[in-house]
């Protein structure tokens, strides 16, 4: 697995903007096979910082995910939304609990 959590900081004046187009590639990631899981979150106590969690088999799928046209359209708005640049962290899984919903 290829693990990115990714730390978005929103400029407060846009986060009526930032939060439909972290749903519109949740919505995008939805449809490619190489991604196991790509959730988006918004912190309770900062309600400008959202947290995404990005599973992807590969690293292959990654790049496949950013390549796309609507990632690569959503991605070019970010300089306008957000406050710094994304803050993402490799991570390697550890453990996972997974129950049937």
């Amino acid at each position: 697995m290829y693990i990115l959590m990714v730390e978005l900081h929103g400029r407060p004046e846009r986060l009526d903007e930032l939060e439909p187009v972290l749903r519109s590639l949740a919505a995008v990631a939805e449809t490619e096979p190489g991604i196991a899981c790509y959730a988006v979150q918004r912190r309770e106590d900062r309600p400008d910082v959202f947290l995404l969690c990005e599973w992807y088999r590969d690293e292959a799928a990654w790049e496949t995910h950013m390549a796309l046209d609507p990632v690569r359209e959503a991605l070019g708005r970010f300089d306008a939304l957000l406050a710094a640049p994304p803050v993402i962290t490799r991570c390697a899984s550890v453990a996972l609990a997974r129950r049937p919903a």
